[in-house]
């Protein structure tokens, strides 16, 4: 086993896990679908909807990047890498398309009755 390939194996068992723990997180302690009253609890309830939201915009740049550095890394042929990237994007998109649903309710107003259908 080379240094690259254990390195690749590492990043991939993280991003195994930070995935893993970030939804087991989301299940455990997911936020509640209605804004609290409390100035302080508000503060945090939209806080953590932003960073929410920013991690599932940064998932189809990041799921991409990783498809190109294995590929590349790995020496696959060009077309490989395009159909990984395109399994891998996929699965970006849809973080993409959930975090892009968040922010447009919240531009036409309709993020006061927005419910977290997430398990």
């Amino acid at each position: 086993m080379k240094l690259d390939d254990f390195i690749l194996w590492l990043l991939s068992l993280f991003g195994g896990l930070a995935l893993c723990g970030a939804r087991l997180g989301w299940m455990l302690f997911g936020m509640a679908p209605d804004m609290p009253s409390d100035p302080v609890a508000l503060d945090l309830w939209e806080r953590k909807r932003r960073w929410m939201v920013f991690s599932e915009l940064s998932a189809l740049p990041a799921f991409a990047t990783l498809s190109v550095v294995i590929g590349k890394l790995r020496d696959w042929p060009v077309e490989a890498v395009v159909l990984f990237s395109m399994v891998l994007g996929a699965l970006g998109f849809a973080f993409f398309l959930d975090a892009l649903q968040t922010i447009v309710r919240k531009r036409i107003g309709m993020d006061s009755d927005m419910k977290d259908s997430a398990p």
